[in-house]
Order: structure tokens, then sequence, then C-alpha cells
């Protein structure tokens, strides 16, 4: 029994003494915020500007095709405190698919369209989900196709499954509007 009871106070000792300081969450955590304020509000509220460059590439009206790497060094700064920081100045949708799904397949050429029609204001990537299992697991992307749409200072918003071209431009507007 004592040495449970010893074990048990070491363990306590051990992650107290590894716990991540940061104060702004500490002071979130006694305001009340749940975490996804806490997310927004202190880390994703950054103001750096760092990798926030845009590409000729992505405001191209192209859907450009991400890598894991690629989603993590150029898109999406992932913290495991404080949640998501997109990196850009400018909103993005991620279809995440698989060139075996045929609803994927079927929403390619709506997805290339739309790209085309929101040049300049929106970027679109696509990342095969066969090539990235990490941040499907990291989204918990479950279905396919799924549609993350980011924007600065901002949670993702998730949309799973194959929408028409105007459920899609609608849904997109209303991102954008918010």
């Amino acid at each position: 029994m004592k040495k449970l009871t010893l074990t048990m106070l070491l363990l306590s000792a051990l992650l107290i003494a590894c716990k991540p300081q940061n104060a702004n969450t500490n002071d979130d955590l006694q305001s009340g915020k749940d975490s996804t304020q806490q997310a927004s509000s202190s880390y994703l509220t950054d103001s750096e500007e760092e990798n926030s460059s845009l590409s000729e590439e992505e405001l191209s009206g192209k859907v450009v095709a991400l890598t894991s790497h690629d989603f993590r060094q150029k898109v999406v700064e992932v913290d495991p405190v404080n949640g998501f920081r997109y990196m850009k100045n400018v909103p993005c949708v991620i279809d995440f698919y698989a060139n075996w799904c045929r609803p994927c397949m079927s929403f390619k050429p709506t997805y290339h369209k739309i790209a085309e029609q929101y040049k300049g204001q929106v970027i679109f990537y696509q990342i095969d989900v066969d090539k990235a299992q990490d941040i499907c697991s990291l989204f918990g992307i479950q279905s396919i196709p799924t549609l993350l749409f980011f924007d600065k200072n901002r949670q993702p918003v998730k949309m799973v499954g194959a929408p028409s071209e105007e459920e899609f431009r609608q849904a997109l507007e209303d991102f954008i509007a918010k």
C-alpha cells in the first residue's frame, strides 16, 4: 500500500513538472473559456507574417496538390496545446480525396471550376488521403470527400460529402462572409 501511495505521488509530481508552461492558457482557463476560444484567442491571433507569403500558384485559380510535409510547412501550423494556426492571409479550402473514390472523382470538376472562379480570393488545395493519413487523423477525416475551410484567426470548418456546385458555392460564400 505504501508503494502504491509513493508511486502515485511521484507520478503526480512528474505530471506537474512536465506540464507545458503557457501563461495565456492558464489565464484563459481561469476565465472560463473553452478550448476553441483558447486556441483562437492565444495562438491564432499571432500576427507573425512568416510563412504567410502566397505563391503565384496558390493565387492562380488552380488546385494545388499538397503532401503532409507541404501542409505542415506552408498551410497550417499545429500546436497540441493551442490548436491550429492557418499561415496564409487568404482563405483556403482543402479537398481530402482519393483516386479510387467515385464521389471524390465526380466532385473534382466542380472543385476545379469553383477554384477558377475564385481566383485570387481563395486558395484551393487537395490532399490524397492515402498519402497523408497523419493529416487525416489530425482533423478526424473519416469519410471522403471532406472539405476543410481555413481562414486567419478562425478554427477550420468541415464539410463532409460531395456537395453540388450550388451547395459548395453557398458554403464557400457563407464561410468568406463571416
